[in-house]
């Protein structure tokens, strides 16, 4: 299993992928699941929305985006793409740290890539419900200012 995190354009933050690693075995475990490979880039609103339109046909910003490209029944091999700025006003928004609202939306984007949907008000409760569940499993800091 591997973990490749891209950051091009962030480059004063500094990310602890051991961490990242520790989230993703302990979704996968619970979960029931296994993955191959997990890519996780990191861009700006502009980036995303382009994706979201794109492939969803949605002209809206957004702050995560997954794409599960394995073939089915295959372990995992899936692209997280985060956009960082809209991380940052969301923790701003929701009086939330960056610390907690990154991990949120790497496991937001895991969630996914496992299966889950967000599509009704009930799908999204439940994922909050699960993302307020790993983050309490996951305490540290993944993500930081240098």
């Amino acid at each position: 299993m591997s973990l490749e995190i891209i950051n091009h354009k962030f480059l004063d933050y500094q990310i602890d992928e051991s961490k990242i690693l520790k989230i993703l075995d302990t979704i996968f475990q619970t979960e029931q699941g296994s993955f191959d490979k997990i890519l996780i880039i990191l861009e700006n609103d502009e980036y995303l929305k382009k994706l979201k339109n794109q492939f969803f046909n949605q002209n809206i910003y957004t702050d995560v985006i997954s794409f599960n490209l394995e073939d089915s029944g295959s372990s995992i091999d899936g692209e997280i793409y985060i956009s960082l700025p809209r991380v940052i006003d969301n923790a701003s928004q929701y009086n939330s740290n960056l610390n907690d609202e990154f991990k949120r939306i790497i496991i937001h984007g895991l969630l996914h890539l496992v299966g889950y949907d967000d599509i009704t008000e009930s799908d999204k409760t439940y994922m909050t419900n699960l993302e307020n569940k790993y983050i309490e499993l996951n305490p540290g800091v993944i993500i930081s200012y240098e």
